[in-house]
């Protein structure tokens, strides 16, 4: 074997070694933010030296509004729009000098709605840098019941239109027999016009029996009261999600009378839920699935191509000059190149492909239902030709001749990216065998 053979051989060694390192790494990394946005509270966390935001979790996102500000926002436009009981604002220094154990403020969303919101600020220090931890919990739920629980000391003075939530009686025969102005105000009807409508009417199809079954249940005194989500069906035809608490009323012999509804609107919690199960499979800068979304995809694509018997091309992309536009530019500037190079891949390939950001400047392609390594070929041609792509290394696995699994075919796509780097990068380079030491 030649010099130049034993130094190819030996960088090939180096780099795999290195890319397995990366992807343990990268497996971490993706394992502590999926724990991150899976709990409750929202989380960010910052620098304390320029008040950057330097981590912030899918709850936080959603409680805060702040999806669409990304990136690169400062701590600073947080506290801006965060009010104490007496209407000042708290200032980051203030929160690292003097953090509230379980502060109460109310956040100004864009829209002007404000939010309680109980925060915890603790500081901590890593690797020699100063951070402020701030944990968020929507204390919405919290004041709600507190605000019920004073109504309901105080019943026998509240007249039945006046209840904060949703009230109504319901007829044995499913029919609405009183209802008041708040539970009309959610559907879009008018009192009169639920009063000429069956409880059936009002409910969205698919949760119909969850009531009839419900409402039994009530009749036969198995239980003393249901507490159940459903959806009604408003006027205009949107489905409106609400929280409903159903007994029932008996005169004094035990016979019963009616039903008794309490009804909250929680649609704007289940839009919540919605995003924050979004957020914590895409990523939030670029909006691309990231690895938890990118998992699932490549193996419906794998089941699928075992079945059809045709290919998956899997494409790792590689930014070339993310860190000389972070150095020149900045990071923010270096952001928004992420940015459109997430756009511009997803511009370039089918509408049954996948582009996943698995992190950093790391993007995934699945090319599904290929018939050859030239179909392949040609998506990427159109790729590489689009102007923040042409500045990328991209390394090509094909199922099944490079792997039968999504693990396998990240990997080898990985290592073939790592000989594209070292030809030059701004191409793409497909796997072979003798990549693997």
């Amino acid at each position: 074997m030649s010099t130049s053979s034993v130094a190819i051989f030996s960088s090939s060694a180096i780099a795999s070694d290195g890319a397995g390192r990366l992807a343990r790494l990268e497996d971490e990394i993706a394992t502590a933010r999926a724990a991150l946005d899976g709990i409750a509270e929202g989380v960010v966390v910052v620098d304390a030296k320029n008040w950057r935001v330097r981590q912030i979790n899918a709850p936080a996102l959603v409680m805060l509004d702040l999806d669409g500000a990304l990136p690169g926002i400062g701590f600073d436009a947080i506290c801006r729009r965060l009010r104490t009981e007496d209407g000042s604002t708290p200032t980051p220094a203030a929160l690292l000098l003097a953090p509230p154990e379980d502060g109460a403020y109310h956040y100004v969303r864009a829209n002007g709605i404000e939010v309680p919101v109980a925060l915890r600020a603790t500081r901590a220090r890593v690797a020699g840098r100063d951070l402020l931890v701030v944990a968020l919990r929507d204390a919405s739920a919290r004041m709600r019941t507190a605000s019920e629980l004073g109504a309901a000391s105080t019943r026998c003075g509240i007249t039945f239109n006046q209840a904060a939530i949703g009230l109504a009686h319901v007829s044995l025969d499913g029919r609405w027999r009183r209802v008041n102005a708040r539970l009309a105000a959610f559907v879009g009807y008018t009192e009169a016009e639920l009063l000429a409508m069956t409880v059936q009417q009002t409910t969205h199809p698919d949760d119909s029996g969850n009531d009839a079954i419900a409402y039994r249940r009530l009749l036969d005194g198995e239980i003393p009261y249901t507490t159940r989500e459903k959806r009604y069906v408003g006027k205009d035809g949107a489905p409106v999600w609400v929280s409903v608490n159903s007994s029932l009323a008996r005169d004094a012999d035990g016979t019963p009378q009616y039903f008794i509804a309490m009804v909250e609107d929680i649609t704007e919690r289940k839009r919540a839920e919605r995003r924050i199960r979004y957020l914590a499979t895409h990523d939030a800068m670029t909006g691309l699935p990231n690895r938890a979304g990118l998992q699932p995809h490549l193996d419906g694509a794998l089941r699928a191509a075992r079945a059809s018997g045709l290919r998956v091309g899997v494409a790792f992309v590689d930014m070339d000059k993310l860190k000389q536009i972070n150095d020149t530019g900045g990071h923010e500037a270096g952001d928004l190149a992420l940015v459109d190079l997430a756009r511009q891949l997803r511009a370039q390939v089918r509408g049954e492909d996948l582009v996943a950001r698995i992190g950093g400047d790391e993007f995934v392609i699945v090319l599904s239902d290929v018939a050859t390594r030239a179909d392949i070929a040609a998506i990427l041609d159109r790729v590489v030709r689009a102007p923040a792509a042409a500045a990328c290394s991209i390394g090509v696995s094909v199922f099944p001749d490079d792997g039968e699994d999504a693990r396998t075919l990240i990997r080898h796509a990985d290592t073939a990216m790592y000989r594209a780097k070292h030809a030059g990068g701004a191409g793409y380079a497909f796997f072979h065998s003798t990549d693997i030491p």
